[in-house]
């Protein structure tokens, strides 16, 4: 049975900036050639849930896990890790305990980035070319547009506790993974740079399960 939901808040600051792509459908001129994910409905870029719960699971299984038959699988004394990603465990129906939700720009950062770079202008766009290493030239230059650094997002991660779970086990998987993530990356391109993240992790008043 549920016994209580813990509320986890994500407050989420760009080092670097973050290209998390979005929908290329269409294109403008003088436009970016890969464009960021945004609210369609505000044009306001934000950190999809599932990007954050894929990347930190990821660095969690790299850490804590072996291959086995070519897939990567925690090591059985953390298979707990599974309870927070996974729906079902071991052929018994179960809940997910970690529940994502999206990561959205602070007011404040709204704010700043308007004023920095115009109404309703959340993003920058940088202008990137592929080196020809035989050459040594500049060749296909591309316009890739990302978040700035600097811009601050606030997320939350909703944990699920059971009877029987170990809330502070799952607990500690979640802010290890956190960690992780901050001397790593997120998005694309990171290893040019981009997505490099620093994440506070504090934990809200608890709300009894229901």
């Amino acid at each position: 049975m549920l016994k209580k939901t813990h509320r986890i808040q994500l407050k989420i600051e760009l080092l670097s900036g973050m290209h998390i792509t979005g929908g290329d459908d269409t294109f403008d001129i003088g436009g970016a050639d890969s464009q960021v994910i945004k609210n369609p409905l505000t044009g306001e870029p934000y950190i999809p849930g599932s990007t954050l719960k894929g990347k930190i699971r990821s660095l969690l299984e790299f850490k804590y896990g072996t291959f086995i038959n070519n897939e990567l699988k925690p090591v059985p004394e953390h298979n707990q890790l599974l309870s927070l990603f996974e729906p079902n465990t071991n052929d018994i129906p179960q809940m997910t305990r970690a529940i994502f939700r999206d990561a959205v720009l602070t007011e404040s950062s709204k704010i700043e980035l308007q004023t920095y770079l115009g109404e309703h202008t959340y993003t920058e766009i940088k202008a990137e070319n592929k080196i020809n290493r035989f050459k040594g030239t500049a060749d296909a230059p591309r316009f890739i547009e990302r978040v700035p650094a600097g811009s601050k997002f606030i997320g939350y991660i909703d944990l699920l506790e059971f009877d029987n779970d170990d809330y502070q086990t799952l607990y500690k998987y979640l802010e290890t993974g956190v960690n992780l993530l901050n001397y790593n990356y997120i998005g694309g391109s990171g290893s040019r740079g981009y997505g490099r993240i620093q994440i506070e992790m504090e934990e809200l008043n608890n709300n009894e399960g229901i």
